[in-house]
């Protein structure tokens, strides 16, 4: 993937940083209909990638609808993925870390998350992430 990729989701954006990197900026309240919007564009658009690296800036998130933890539940990839959070509230980080281990057991997936309290750390375990992934 050689360009530059952003897709509007509610009053979030959706990035593709080449070669491999998915970066969401959530602004307001992540709604169930959001999580689906995110998962087709993911499909379409990293369906090439065979693991999926997600940087979520959750700094200007005020809310996650309830409905969310389903359907990112049900979201079915087998592809390893890491997602680096940056901020979030604690509220957030546990909910987080609840789909997450759901994820893991329930539907299992390959998945590995931290938090963040800046960007650039966040970054540099992605690209340590991507380095694991792809076998280096």
């Amino acid at each position: 993937m050689s360009a530059l990729r952003q897709a509007v989701i509610g009053e979030h954006v959706a990035t593709i940083e080449p070669p491999d990197l998915l970066v969401l900026s959530f602004r307001g309240v992540i709604r169930a209909s959001h999580v689906a919007d995110y998962a087709a564009m993911r499909t379409e658009l990293l369906s090439d990638q065979r693991y999926l690296l997600t940087l979520a800036d959750l700094r200007r998130v005020e809310d996650v609808e309830p409905a969310c933890r389903r359907s990112i539940a049900a979201i079915r990839d087998d592809r390893a993925q890491a997602t680096a959070f940056v901020g979030g509230s604690f509220r957030f980080r546990v909910v987080a870390e609840l789909i997450a281990n759901a994820a893991r057991i329930f539907a299992h997936r390959k998945l590995a998350f931290r938090f963040f309290p800046e960007e650039a750390p966040a970054r540099a375990w992605l690209a340590e992430m991507r380095r694991t992934f792809r076998g280096v």
